[in-house]
């Protein structure tokens, strides 16, 4: 299908605590701008400002279209879409990319209108809370385009699984926006190779390509699938890649992988949760700095230009569903339950073809004690193996002696900050970090047996940039930087353990007056980074490079 790029800037109004259904658009007077993408809640006319914006433009098409989607990469919180006056749809799923039929346009001038509400509603907004520990960014993350296609129905994906990495035997799902036909002729290339013709059964076809070279971190071999239908011409890029456990062992293509990496929340001064492509090159680049190979895309599905840059750059990536601290009395909710499927089913979809995700996961630090909790946990990890996309499953577990979710998971998981958050008032922080670990991975054995890996998703403390002490103060950046060198060589010292994820790369945006504890929020931020918000190195940057640098990650290196 054909793209347009309908970013830019739009004509825009705010109406401060006003929610979506309450407003005009016969009555609506656009006088300002506003840049898409972009955080309107960033900017000096909205900071920090909920209510419901309003963004408008036209644009032009050359010649007529049969079919058409607009394609929303990211938004907050939630939004309802109008082209020519007529409504296209609604959607709640923050941070997820989805499309929405608009049918068929005819050549000339069209008016595309846009409502996003970015007010917490426990009614309206079911999937992100005012108690959530990130900001939540109203506005459009990662941009809008609309797909174009003269055909009845359109070619919309090709899904490429590896079945085996050693003969490069793949599979080619192909995905059709309406009926799937049982029969029809595709023209594909590989790369720069000359199209072929085949004709396809019920839209999957094997292809073996044992010259294809494979994707690892060390060597981030991507390729280039083309695909054409009728008039519609459909390209993919994919790697090769087996990512699967052996016992309490990761492996990827065979060969046995240690995770060293970081938590890294999709957040920036200016541009909020809009983060350009030029500030998730500058965060790889640091994370390459400290020698990780794994991100956690935390607490929400990723850009998929940031995991494109993954792709490209050989880093490993756990990728997960919007969720934070969920309660029981969500997963009691029927409403809440299926936006977390469809939102979920989506990530895997939007990310399939992404050989750096090697983790689907959901529900950051759910409430998984309680029966209704470990019942969607169940749910939403059989409904990312349904989609048979070859990556483990699990999620972010904090209940950890009370949990009852990860016997349905691939991999276990525990976040914890001993001396931190569960700090002991009579010892000294440090002091707990060894004994909570060995006492936490006796459980989980004791539970689970030796035939699952273990991560540890979360450890790490705040420091402040800036602020100094000779005797270590908590809040320092000498105390966050002998804190972290304690975790990490506890962790690696344990052969039970086969990742670490840091909290965190970098400071981010908090609630900012209400939502939570507020006094563990200085500046409503998460002051946890080893990069403040702006990037500028805390002392533990250099404490987590030398000791990741020394870490068998059993890629060569």
């Amino acid at each position: 299908m054909d793209n347009l790029n309908l970013n830019g800037m739009w004509r825009f109004a705010f109406h401060d605590a006003k929610k979506l259904e309450e407003i005009d658009l016969t009555e609506e007077r656009l006088e300002e701008l506003m840049c898409v993408p972009g955080c309107f809640d960033s900017l000096p006319n909205h900071y920090c400002q909920r209510g419901c914006a309003v963004y408008s433009r036209d644009f032009t098409l050359e010649e007529d279209w049969r079919n058409c989607w607009l394609r929303i990469d990211g938004m907050g919180l939630r939004g309802a879409f109008y082209i020519d006056g007529r409504p296209l749809g609604e959607c709640a799923l923050p941070y997820s990319a989805f499309e929405l039929e608009c049918g068929s346009l005819s050549a000339g001038v069209h008016h595309i209108t846009a409502l996003l509400d970015n007010n917490f509603d426990p009614e309206k907004m079911k999937l992100f809370w005012p108690y959530y520990d990130f900001y939540a960014f109203g506005g459009f993350y990662h941009g809008v385009s609309l797909r174009l296609s003269k055909e009845e129905n359109p070619l919309d994906r090709i899904l490429v699984r590896t079945l085996d990495y050693r003969t490069g035997k793949l599979e080619l799902e192909f995905v059709f926006k309406h009926a799937t036909p049982e029969h029809f002729t595709v023209r594909l290339a590989i790369n720069n190779e000359p199209e072929k013709e085949y004709e396809i059964s019920h839209c999957r076809m094997e292809l073996e390509r044992p010259d294809l070279p494979l994707w690892s971190p060390e060597s981030p071999a991507l390729h280039s699938l083309s695909a054409r239908v009728g008039t519609d011409l459909v390209r993919e890029s994919f790697g090769i890649r087996e990512i699967r456990v052996e016992g309490a062992r990761l492996l990827l293509n065979g060969k046995r992988i240690y995770l060293k990496g970081f938590n890294r929340h999709e957040s920036a001064p200016i541009c909020g949760a809009a983060t350009t492509l030029q500030q998730m090159l500058v965060d790889l680049q640091h994370l390459k700095s400290l020698n990780a190979n794994f991100i956690r895309g935390c607490h929400y599905p990723q850009s998929q230009t940031f995991l494109e840059l993954c792709d490209k750059m050989g880093f490993l990536v756990w990728e997960e569903s919007l969720g934070w601290g969920n309660r029981k009395e969500q997963a009691q909710d029927s409403q809440f339950c299926e936006l977390q499927l469809e939102q979920t089913r989506l990530m895997v979809r939007n990310s399939f073809n992404h050989p750096c995700v090697i983790i689907f996961a959901f529900l950051n630090e759910i409430a998984s004690q309680w029966d209704e909790s470990v019942e969607l946990c169940h749910k939403l990890a059989d409904a990312i193996r349904a989609e048979q996309s070859g990556r483990l499953v699990t999620f972010a577990n904090c209940t950890n002696y009370q949990d009852r979710a990860l016997e349905y998971m691939d991999v276990l998981t525990y976040n914890t900050y001993p001396g931190w958050i569960q700090a002991n008032q009579d010892a000294d922080p440090l002091v707990e970090i060894e004994p909570n670990q060995e006492k936490l991975l006796q459980h989980l054995r004791q539970l689970h047996g030796k035939d699952k890996p273990i991560i540890v998703s979360e450890m790490g403390c705040c420091g402040i940039f800036g602020q100094h002490d000779e005797a270590a103060a908590q809040w320092t950046e000498e105390f966050q930087a002998d804190y972290l060198a304690k975790v990490i060589d506890t962790v690696i010292s344990s052969p039970e353990i086969t990742g670490l994820s840091l909290w965190q790369m970098n400071d981010a945006k908090s609630y900012h007056r209400y939502g939570s504890i507020i006094r563990c929020k200085p500046l409503a931020q998460n002051l946890a980074g080893v990069y403040d918000q702006y990037r500028r190195p805390k002392l533990a940057a250099q404490v987590v490079r030398e000791r990741y640098a020394k870490i068998d990650d059993g890629m060569g290196k």
